[in-house]
C-alpha cells in the first residue's frame, strides 16, 4: 500500500484592501447628534438649514407699487412686457471687456475671417467694419458691447416691476442667515451701494427692526432715489433715517455695521473701477460686507473677484495695520473657490419667489443668485465650518446624494444611507436642500492604517 505524504499547507485569508482605504469618515456633529437622540430637535430643523425657504413679499409694497403705476397712468400690459425684456437683458449681461482681453478677441475675428480665405491673409487692422458685413457680424458674436443702463423714470418703474420681488427675496434669505448664525450681531447702521428702489433697506428693517437706526444709500439715478424715498415712507417697519447720495463719499473714515452691494457691480465701467469700489466698501465696513449678483457665470465671476480681492488685501503683508477677514458664507473656507478652479459652472444658489399677482404671477419661480458675506474678523476657533450643499440634493430610494463644498476647499459628493451613516445623519441629509449646510465633519483615518493591517496579516500567517 502506497502512502501519499502531503506537506502541511496553511490557508491564508485575504482581506480586500478597499476596506482599509484612507477615505475620510463622515461624522455627525456631536451637539446636533445629542439633540436629535434626546428628541430635543427635529431633523427638518437642524441648525444647518437656511430659512425661510420662500420669503413672503410684503403687502404694503404691493399696494404702493399699484398706486404708483396708477398715478403714472402706466398700462399694466406694457410695463409687464418691458419688465420681461429688462429682466432678460440683466440675466444675459456681461461686464465691460478689458483692454487686455480685446486683443485676443480681435485675433479670433481675424482667424475666422481667414478660415476659407485662400488668397492673401486678411489683417484685422485693414478691415473696414462699415463696409464688411461679415466681419461686423463676427465682431458682434465675439465682443460684448457693454453699455450702462440709463435708469430714467420709465426704466426705473420697469425695474421696480420686474426686479423688486427677486431682489427682496434674495436679500431676505441672506440677511436671515446672518441673523440666525450670529445672534450677537445687532447692527445700527447700514450702507447700501447702488441702492436702487430700496429693497435692501426694506429687508434689513424687517430682520433687525429694533436696532437699525440709520441707512446710507448711494444711487446715481435720481428717478430711482425718488421711488426709494416714496416706498421708504410707507415701509413697515418704519424706515426713519435714510440718507441718499448720488456719488460715493470721498471720506472713508466712517464705518457701517453692514455694507451691501446688491446687483451693482455690472454698472461699473471696468475692472479697475470695480476693484476700487470694493476696497472702498471694505474700508467702510465695520462687521459684514455683502456682495450679491446674478447667479450666472458672469455674476459669479464678479462675486468671486470681490471675494479674492478682500481676502488678499486683508491678509497682505505690505498693508499698514493689522486686519482680519474671513468668508462667513457661503464658503466654509477661505481657499480658492474649487468651483472656479475645476470647471466653468457658477457657484450659485436658488430661492423661490412669487411674482406680483396683479401682473398675472400665479406660480412660484426659482431665482438664481451668487453671493459672498465677508466678516471683518479672524475666523473663530469654534466655527463649525460645516460643508455647504452647492447643488440640488438627489433623493433616491434608501439613499441621498449631496454635492458639497468642504472646509478644506474641496468639492465632495457623498451618498448617505442609514446603514453606513446612521439614521440621524441620513435624515439630516434627506431634509436638506441646495444652499443649506450639513452639520457634519470629516474624520481622516490614519495614513498608515492600511499598511499596518496588511503587515499584521502577513506576520500572522508566517508565524503559523
Amino acid at each position: 500500500m502506497v502512502r501519499l505524504i502531503v506537506s502541511r499547507m496553511h490557508c491564508t485569508s485575504f482581506i480586500p484592501l478597499r476596506y482599509f482605504s484612507a477615505k475620510p469618515k463622515v461624522i455627525l456633529d456631536n451637539a446636533v447628534s445629542t439633540l436629535l437622540s434626546n428628541n430635543e430637535m427635529k431633523h427638518r430643523f437642524h441648525p444647518g438649514i437656511v430659512n425661510p425657504r420662500t420669503p413672503i413679499f410684503p403687502q404694503w409694497s404691493i399696494k404702493e407699487i399699484r398706486n404708483i403705476l396708477k398715478e403714472k397712468q402706466i398700462v399694466l400690459k406694457e410695463i409687464k412686457e418691458s419688465a420681461k425684456k429688462l429682466t432678460h437683458h440683466l440675466n444675459k449681461r456681461h461686464p465691460p471687456l478689458e483692454q487686455s482681453e480685446l486683443t485676443s478677441k480681435l485675433l479670433k475675428v481675424e482667424e475666422r475671417l481667414n478660415i476659407n480665405n485662400h488668397g492673401e491673409k486678411i489683417l484685422i487692422e485693414d478691415i473696414n467694419l462699415k463696409k464688411n458685413a461679415k466681419a461686423r457680424l463676427i465682431l458682434k458674436q465675439n465682443i460684448y458691447n457693454w453699455q450702462p443702463i440709463n435708469y430714467d423714470k420709465f426704466t426705473s418703474l420697469t425695474y421696480l416691476v420686474g426686479r423688486c420681488v427677486q431682489n427682496y427675496t434674495v436679500s431676505h434669505k441672506i440677511f436671515d442667515e446672518i441673523k440666525s448664525r450670529d445672534k450677537n450681531f445687532k447692527p445700527t447702521t447700514l450702507f447700501d451701494f447702488g441702492s436702487g428702489i430700496g429693497t435692501v433697506m426694506w429687508t434689513a428693517s424687517e430682520i433687525w427692526p429694533n436696532t437699525l437706526k440709520e441707512y446710507f444709500c448711494v444711487e446715481t439715478s435720481e428717478s430711482m432715489i425718488e421711488l426709494s424715498e416714496r416706498l421708504a415712507k410707507v415701509a413697515k417697519p418704519k424706515i426713519k433715517d435714510a440718507f441718499y447720495r448720488q456719488y460715493f463719499p470721498l471720506s472713508t473714515n466712517r464705518t457701517y455695521d453692514i455694507v451691501v452691494s446688491a446687483y451693482s457691480l455690472f454698472e461699473l465701467p471696468g475692472m479697475e473701477s470695480r476693484l476700487d469700489i470694493i476696497l472702498k466698501l471694505w474700508a467702510n465696513t465695520e462687521n459684514y460686507l455683502v456682495i450679491i449678483e446674478e447667479g450666472t457665470n458672469a455674476g459669479f465671476k464678479l462675486v468671486n473677484e470681490a471675494r479674492d480681492l478682500v481676502l488678499k488685501y486683508a491678509n497682505s503683508k505690505h498693508r499698514r495695520g493689522t486686519q482680519f477677514a474671513h468668508v462667513f458664507a457661503p464658503c466654509p473656507h477661505d481657499f480658492e473657490c474649487p468651483r472656479r478652479a475645476t470647471d466653468n459652472t457658477p457657484c450659485n444658489f436658488s430661492v423661490l419667489y412669487h411674482p406680483l399677482q396683479f401682473l398675472g404671477g400665479r406660480q412660484h419661480i426659482p431665482e438664481l443668485y451668487s453671493y459672498v458675506i465677508l466678516k471683518k474678523t479672524k475666523r473663530s476657533e469654534d466655527d463649525e465650518q460645516w460643508p455647504r450643499i452647492v447643488r440640488s440634493v438627489l433623493k433616491r430610494s434608501n439613499h441621498t446624494i449631496c454635492r458639497m463644498c468642504t472646509a478644506k476647499g474641496e468639492l465632495k459628493e457623498e451618498i448617505f444611507t442609514k446603514c453606513k451613516h446612521g439614521r440621524h445623519m441620513y435624515r439630516c441629509a434627506r431634509v436638506s436642500e441646495w444652499g443649506d449646510r450639513l452639520p457634519l465633519h470629516y474624520e481622516q483615518q490614519q495614513e498608515n492604517q492600511e499598511t499596518d493591517i496588511v503587515n499584521e496579516i502577513i506576520l500572522k500567517n508566517e508565524n503559523t
